[in-house]
């Protein structure tokens, strides 16, 4: 290699910062530098082993004052200050991609691995490991290589939860809860209890905390290590005289290093508890429901993983000791005990340092002891089950039968579903693990399967086709138990940046939760049925005595992710309304509705039907909708509006007119009146023509919130409503400020625009001139970047908007949407996108943490695997927008000069 190239590396090293860690061999030690920029060059990541570092160090004799000698000196001192705090860090990993010539070796292979991820097309797994790893992939035949670009990310995110750890400052994120250093957004093990116990405070009619055992670590010293916990959601004043009433539970980062599951299972336990008595559907499913959330099934592990280790088991160190104190422990989703061990080293492995390792015996782990307790209570050799929180509705014998299907199939009336979270790979999975032969019921599995995969847009297949497990959670709870049990496979990242989690991820999966509650009355035959979507009351969900309510629905039954084989898809034939009753309540009286376009045939439906409220009480009513397949009559998921009845006297009027300040045009926003004293919130949205809004309320004092794209929020601290009256309170809208727009039509000036990257005017579906990668080629990273940084000093709630079509290979290339507050040093992920031909506009809020901020730039990064090319990623009408004080008081002043006021 020349100098000139050497002398960049060095340069590198020195100026970024070199991630080292030590391997297993005491005396060696990995270190990696890059990607990044020297002298406006890109340089890649370079990689080396360095032997005996307690020795003294040498190197080449370059001339004293040499660029070389001194890019030379730097380094090595960057290096020696990395190795130094290798000596209290992890094995150097990285992430590896390895080539498979069969299904054979894919199984050998993975046994070793916690996690894989599999591409059967390219026959490739993809895992985080170290050399020693690599080494066992290719004792298994594997052909192995490093990919550099995803170790350089994973080394930058060990880097940078390192630094934020040695700060000592306690970083917070969003939640305002105390957060994992270097991802503030993933609450910590004290962050995540200290939320149960502040709901559990908040909410004592609807949460309790259940204390289901102690961690490994406790019960080696009762002042250490952590009590284990349950956070129960539930109608607890109804609860005794309705034990029965179906369960939800959920485990969530049983594998420490998986920070993004239990954040995403606190966030669900918020979105009910924090909904409940204000949105119907979150009350309903508490009042009639049972939620049961480990939020954290490996506190211990997770601990360990905080400091920013790839900590992955449970700490038990009795079993044995390895090279690094960093590879014991027992892989607690290995040692649960329903067909374990049942491959003989296939599905998990006897190694103690492996990171698949089983344990010593079935279910000896404390953590497995007390979530099997608590989920199942006691079971025997027979798999019979009594005492835990879900009913025993199959028979199948705890060790099995390699490869049968072991057992009957639990009654289609079972209630309650179970999840295991985790990440990462995109996936919705269900049992069995340990064998190709479908589950007893497997076909109910897969509908409820893909139904759910349809929300997180994940692939939807039996576990075995990712590679065999035995000794899991969902097996265990499905096989002992008979309840339907999935894994989720979170995204792609185990430390995924909070801008992607918090914008992408929890959205989409907090909406199939949502749809696994309302099916846990009967999750093997719900699924199969139309979706009520959203129930409305079309403005009158205030009324007075005798006034009718007209109530309109959305239903579909066509939503099944068709990914991964297709799921039969039957017209909707009905719909049915219930007033104060449950669908499936005994002597439920169904009130039928009619279809919106005159005929239910179709897989998309809008139904409406006139309620007359003669004779209802004064109060809250609850009024259900549950749509109706044809052919097999069966009825699908509900979901509910509540409608209030009250005196004419007690009903006020808020009303008046939303428009823009400047020009006085209609603006299209909400209206949000609420009554703190007495928890009644009510919306309406106004009329695009006109900007008019009429919403009725409880006579009292109230506070109105108006919000509208593109505007700032206003609002009305107290507003008092008088009984048979109209209050007008009108409101002028100020814009937000527009920081960067470029709709590509005057060129590339304010881009930086890597090659295959260009400004075309004839892409597909648009007829504006954008930028695109054309029909692109094989194993590209390609960035679209903003050339000048974006100042954004005294701004916040930043919007980034942009129209785009991804018309890529799906699942295989991608485009991202970044952003970077440190002048490109770093980036941060908002957006993905694959697999779509169509245009669609996008807006995008980025994160609290970016407020502050001085400046901002952004990337669009395209990335493309090693065959298939599709017409690519194009970009339009790029936008970023801010609120704050900043932008209030700018466009505040551009008004009053706008209305001709000057100095002399």
């Amino acid at each position: 290699m020349s100098s000139e190239p050497v002398q960049g590396f060095l340069k590198l090293c020195a100026s970024q910062g070199p991630q080292a860690r030590r391997t297993r061999n005491p005396s060696e030690y990995h270190v990696a530098c890059g990607p990044g920029r020297v002298n406006g060059q890109e340089q890649s990541v370079m990689q080396f082993t360095l032997l005996s570092m307690r020795g003294p160090l040498t190197f080449p004799p370059f001339a004293r004052g040499s660029p070389m000698r001194r890019a030379l000196l730097a380094s090595v001192f960057a290096i020696a200050a990395s190795i130094a705090a290798a000596d209290e860090s992890l094995s150097l990993e990285w992430a590896v991609d390895a080539h498979y010539a069969d299904a054979q070796a894919l199984a050998r292979a993975a046994a070793h691995f916690q996690h894989v991820r599999v591409d059967r097309k390219h026959q490739r797994l993809s895992v985080i490991t170290d050399a020693t790893g690599m080494d066992l992939l290719r004792s298994e035949g594997l052909e192995v290589s490093i990919d550099h670009v995803a170790s350089a990310q994973l080394h930058q995110a060990l880097a940078r939860a390192d630094a934020a750890r040695r700060s000592g400052v306690v970083e917070y994120g969003s939640s305002g809860y105390p957060g994992i250093p270097g991802y503030a957004c993933y609450r910590t093990v004290e962050g995540t209890y200290q939320t149960m116990d502040d709901l559990v405070v908040a909410h004592p009619g609807i949460v309790e905390i259940d204390a289901i055992g102690p961690s490994w670590k406790k019960t080696q010293n009762a002042s250490q290590g952590y009590e284990m916990r349950a956070l129960r959601i539930t109608n607890l004043a109804t609860a005794a005289t309705d034990p029965d009433r179906p369960k939800l539970v959920a485990f969530s980062s049983i594998h420490a290093r998986e920070y993004a599951p239990a954040e995403l299972m606190t966030r669900f336990a918020e979105w009910l508890v924090n909904g409940y008595g204000i949105d119907p559907e979150a009350t309903w499913l508490v009042d009639h429901n049972d939620f049961r959330l480990i939020l954290q099934a490996n506190p211990d592990g997770r601990k360990k993983a905080e400091d920013g280790i790839l900590w992955r088991k449970n700490i038990d160190n009795i079993d044995g000791s390895c090279a690094s104190s960093n590879y014991v422990g027992i892989d607690l989703n290995r040692n649960f005990p329903f067909h374990w061990n049942i491959t003989n080293g296939g599905g998990s492995s006897g190694d103690t340092c492996d990171e698949t390792y089983r344990g010593p015996l079935r279910q000896s782990e404390p953590e497995t002891e007390n979530l099997v307790g608590y989920v199942a209570g006691t079971c025997n050799d027979a798999g019979e089950c009594s005492g835990g929180v879900f009913a025993d509705r199959r028979s199948g014998s705890m060790a099995g039968t390699a490869g049968s299907d072991d057992g009957n199939a639990a009654p289609d009336d079972t209630r309650g579903i179970f999840f295991d979270m985790h990440s990462y790979s995109d996936l919705v999975l269900w049992s069995w693990g340990d064998t190709s032969t479908a589950a007893p019921n497997g076909t109910q599995l897969r509908t409820l399967g893909r139904r759910l995969a349809w929300f997180n847009d994940y692939t939807p297949q039996q576990a075995d086709e990712l590679y065999a497990t035995d000794g899991t959670t969902d097996d265990t709870i499905y096989g002992l138990l008979g309840v339907p049990a999935y894994t989720f496979e979170l995204d792609d990242e185990f430390f995924q940046q909070c801008a992607s989690f918090e914008n992408t991820t929890v959205q989409k999966n907090i909406d199939a939760l949502r749809y696994s509650a309302r099916s846990l009355h009967a999750p093997y035959r719900l699924p199969a049925g139309p979706d009520t979507l959203a129930v409305d009351a079309n403005g009158a969900d205030l009324v007075a005595t005798g006034t009718p309510v007209d109530i309109t629905a959305q239903l579909d039954s066509s939503r099944f992710n068709q990914s991964n084989g297709t799921e039969t898809v039957r017209p909707i034939a009905g719909a049915n309304a219930y007033v104060d009753q449950l669908p499936w309540d005994a002597g439920a009286t169904p009130i039928a509705m009619n279809a919106a376009d005159g005929a239910f045939n179709s897989n998309s439906e809008t139904a409406n039907a006139s309620l007359s409220t003669t004779g209802w009480s004064n109060g809250r009513h609850r009024v259900m909708v549950q749509g109706v397949a044809a052919t097999t009559a069966q009825a699908g998921t509900p979901n509910a509006v509540w409608v209030d009845v009250a005196g004419a006297g007690d009903i006020a009027t808020l009303g008046g007119h939303v428009t823009a300040q400047g020009n006085g045009a209609p603006v299209s926003a909400t209206v949000t009146v609420s009554n703190v004293g007495t928890g009644e919130i009510r919306s309406v949205d106004t009329n695009p023509a006109d900007g008019a809004y009429a919403r009725t309320m409880l006579a009292g004092s109230v506070a109105v919130h108006v919000s509208a794209q593109g505007f700032l929020d206003e609002d009305l601290p107290a507003v008092n409503l008088v009984g048979g009256q109209t209050t007008v309170r009108d409101f002028a809208m100020i814009p937000r400020c527009t920081l960067f727009e470029d709709d590509i039509e005057a060129g590339g000036a304010a881009w930086v625009a890597q090659s295959p990257w260009s400004i075309v005017g004839n892409v597909s579906g648009n007829t504006t001139q954008a930028w695109s990668t054309g029909t692109y080629a094989d194993n590209l990273q390609r960035s679209l970047t903003s050339s000048a940084t974006i100042s954004v000093t005294g701004y916040s709630d930043f919007e980034v908007a942009f129209d785009d079509r991804c018309d890529t290979e799906n699942g295989y290339d991608f485009g991202y949407a970044e952003f970077s507050t440190d002048g490109g040093g770093s980036w941060s992920r908002v957006y993905a996108c694959d697999g779509r031909p169509s245009w669609e506009s996008h807006r995008i809020e980025l994160p609290a943490a970016v407020n502050g901020a001085s400046g901002l730039k952004l990337r669009f990064l395209f990335t493309s695997d090693s065959s298939v090319n599709r017409p690519g990623w194009a970009i339009d009408n790029v936008r970023l927008t801010a609120g704050g004080e900043a932008c209030r008081a700018q466009q505040q002043s551009d008004l009053i000069f706008a209305d001709g006021f000057d100095f002399d």
